[in-house]
């Protein structure tokens, strides 16, 4: 069994050049994307931990090649939020959705 505890929606952001220069306070351009990831987090019975369910498209074998990032990533945040995973077991659901619409 498990109860939905909390979603949320990221949008995405384009970044034609600059990225790494504002650091420096140099200009970069950046749009705004209508494409957006949903997130959700339930806890379940069982295992202890976090089982995440990833059904954003990507290259082919970049999720494999960037688990252990993205679960590192994953466990910074969690712990920055103040949810123990390691005491109870939870779902993290991340969906995608890439509207093709202008803004």
């Amino acid at each position: 069994m498990s109860f939905p505890v909390e979603q949320t929606r990221a949008f995405g952001k384009l970044i034609l050049f600059g990225e790494h220069l504002v650091v420096y306070k140099a200009p970069a351009l950046v749009g705004a994307v209508s494409a957006y990831t949903d997130c959700k987090l339930e806890y379940i019975d069982s295992p202890v931990g976090v089982q995440v369910i990833d059904d954003r498209p990507a290259v082919p074998q970049y999720k494999v090649k960037k688990k252990d990032e993205g679960d590192k990533a994953i466990e910074l945040t969690l712990n920055h939020l103040g949810v123990d995973s390691k005491s109870r077991g939870m779902k993290l659901i991340l969906a995608y959705l890439l509207s093709l619409s202008c803004i």
